[in-house]
């Protein structure tokens, strides 16, 4: 537990929800949030279902149009809020590549919006301003959080989630096209919130997923405030988030890899030793033999693979240890005079979630290189944050996503 000072207020909240009666299957209806949908996914959830919530977070038409679908849709019942404030359950079943299979759970509530600065919601990546501005747009025209912020919260006795205790018959239960399994259900009971509220109290809150959206309904709220909003609490003093305990078993940071369009070879042979690899296979197990406290690449040219490894620097801080950083700090900025931001603006690096992708751009030549990363230890992202410290974009992947349209949190209304 962390010192009484820092307090995270965490609430029920008149959710905006489809009424499936109405709206149709909950599993037509959702998607995954705006930032992560290609055109050609976009266009697959837009002919799943003529209310999908992709329609509001990536329109077809202007900003200002999608306030009047939200005001049709709430008058023909397709969307509904709760007579009375409600939190949501909500567990995700998944299954990664080896087989396994885990399941995360997240209670979904509204929670004060405080500035990085108290410490109550910590941020752990760097975000760019094009984004955020972006979003502004739209919650100014639609007065609505449209997608929950995705946080973590400290809770190794999962003391929050006992709290949400109750019935947890599924109000909606659906597949995702990533065969994720998805059941939700309303938190009604008011001593149950009650007891959520009370849990969260004296904890922080980092952010996983949803940091623009974070900085967006921070700009939001001041907005009003600056415009003679009332004294009292509105709803726009708080942000609709996802929550689960840094601590589920069913959380996990995977990684995300790195394609470079150049690459200078012999970049890597001063400040690294070199384990070869014949495959891609051989690669990743290499990988997870490495010493967890030292830095460990995957490194894939045109024609080698191995995995670079270096000895730890005394009295670096959590994010200086980490891959991404040493690869920023020891070969891109040296190499290339820019950090992985400014490559990825000027189309020299992409992401992949695929080791094989990766690898397979490398070996048909549409890559120079390719970097493979390890999964991030979840006591890494929480020191980072603990330290007042942010990752490079793209540090961290957490897998499933949040959906958006499980619920929305209207900011003028209760």
């Amino acid at each position: 537990m962390v010192a009484s000072a820092v307090v995270a207020e965490v609430h029920p909240f008149r959710a905006l929800q489809y009424d499936q009666t109405v709206a149709g299957p909950l599993g037509e209806l959702v998607s995954p949030p705006y930032d992560v949908i290609s055109p050609e996914q976009r266009e697959a959830y837009l002919a799943a279902s003529e209310h999908n919530a992709v329609r509001l977070i990536l329109p077809q038409v202007a900003y200002e149009e999608v306030s009047g679908l939200i005001a049709d849709w709430r008058a023909a019942g397709i969307i509904a809020q709760a007579d009375a404030p409600i939190m949501i359950g909500w567990t995700q079943t998944f299954h990664l590549d080896d087989g396994s299979e885990h399941t995360r759970n997240t209670i979904v509530a509204a929670v004060g919006l405080e500035p990085y600065e108290t410490r109550v919601v910590r941020p752990h990546e760097r975000t760019h301003a094009g984004p955020k501005e972006d979003r502004l747009r739209l919650t100014r025209a639609v007065q609505t959080n449209l997608s929950p912020v995705f946080s973590l919260y400290p809770d190794e006795a999962g003391e929050v989630w006992s709290a949400a205790g109750g019935t947890r018959t599924p109000r909606g239960e659906f597949t995702d096209a990533d065969g994720t399994v998805h059941r939700v259900w309303p938190i009604t009971d008011r001593a149950a919130s009650a007891a959520v509220t009370a849990a969260m109290a004296e904890r922080w809150v980092l952010i996983a997923d949803g940091h623009h959206r974070y900085e967006t309904a921070l700009a939001y709220r001041e907005e009003q405030r600056s415009n003679g909003g009332p004294e009292q609490p509105m709803p726009y003093d708080r942000v609709m988030m996802g929550l689960t305990s840094l601590h589920d078993p069913g959380l996990l940071v995977l990684p995300t890899h790195r394609i470079l369009k150049q690459w200078t070879p012999g970049l890597e042979q001063s400040r690294f030793s070199i384990q070869p690899a014949r495959d891609l296979d051989e690669l990743l197990q290499l990988l997870e033999a490495s010493p967890a406290d030292q830095p460990a690449l995957g490194l894939v040219t045109e024609d080698s693979a191995g995995v670079l490894c270096c000895p730890p620097v005394s009295g670096n801080s959590p994010a200086e240890r980490l891959d991404v950083r040493v690869l920023e700090r020891e070969i891109l900025i040296p190499g290339f005079n820019a950090d992985q931001a400014k490559l990825a603006h000027d189309g020299l690096l992409s992401y992949t979630k695929d080791a094989e992708d990766a690898w397979g751009q490398v070996r048909s030549g549409d890559a120079a290189a390719a970097v493979i990363m390890r999964s991030m230890p979840k006591d890494a992202v929480a020191a980072v944050a603990d330290a007042g410290e942010t990752m490079p974009q793209k540090s961290t992947y957490f897998f499933p996503k949040l959906l958006t349209g499980i619920a929305f949190h209207a900011l003028g209304d209760g």
